[in-house]
């Protein structure tokens, strides 16, 4: 029998966050832990595939599945954990199939948990200025939530993912639509809202100008 793994402190979930850089087969522990049936060893090892994450998520990839069956668990911390992690891969190229961001998705509008909320917003706008397709598959669930969560408390969280995948390797046309999008509140709007909403729209004038 396997030995357990030791990440009940974190202490030891950042030794083995190291340790699993240079060995696979913790990385393939930890995502079968996620995928698991325990709730407590599901959030230690998804703290832990958080700090992988952080340090080279490339090691993460062939894991990619198991990770993401996280964001199908009860618990808040197990998802908003996984979704930092899918976002750190995301931006190592990892792509991803309908049926996760659809997970992502319903994380993006969970009623209990705003952490889990602003992870999931996160997720979508770090995969979606990755690059250029990813910018397109996933606008349409930007743009919902800026409609959902314009004038919340979090939106102003929110503003700077915005600005960050305006200024990101999106296309011209999401560029566009996300620029019409913060029009208004570019010109009459106040305080962060207005400054982070200028921003966007000055990133966009940015592009045109580099197409020409």
């Amino acid at each position: 029998m396997a030995e357990e793994l030791k990440i009940g402190t974190a202490e030891e979930r950042e030794e083995l966050a190291e340790q699993a850089l240079t060995d696979e087969s913790l990385v393939d522990a930890l995502a079968q832990e996620i995928a698991g049936s325990s709730r407590i060893r599901r959030q230690k090892a998804a703290s832990t595939v958080a700090l992988v994450a952080d340090k080279d998520a490339s090691v993460l990839l062939p894991y990619a599945d198991d990770i993401a069956s996280g964001l199908t668990k009860p618990e808040a911390q197990t998802r908003w954990e996984v979704l930092h992690a899918l976002d750190q891969m995301g931006k190592a190229g990892q792509r991803y199939d309908e049926d996760v961001l659809v997970a992502a998705e319903d994380s993006l509008y969970d009623e209990t948990n705003g952490f889990v909320r602003e992870a999931a917003f996160h997720f979508f706008c770090g995969y979606g200025s990755a690059s250029v397709d990813n910018s397109e598959e996933v606008w349409t669930q930007i743009d919902e939530a800026i409609q959902c969560y314009h004038g919340n408390p979090e939106f102003t969280d929110m503003l700077m993912q915005l600005v960050a995948f305006a200024e990101g390797n999106i296309s011209l046309a999401t560029s566009s639509a996300l620029a019409q999008r913060m029009k208004f509140d570019s010109e009459n709007a106040s305080g962060t809202l207005r400054m982070r909403s200028e921003q966007i729209v000055a990133a966009h004038k940015k592009r045109l100008e580099n197409e020409k």
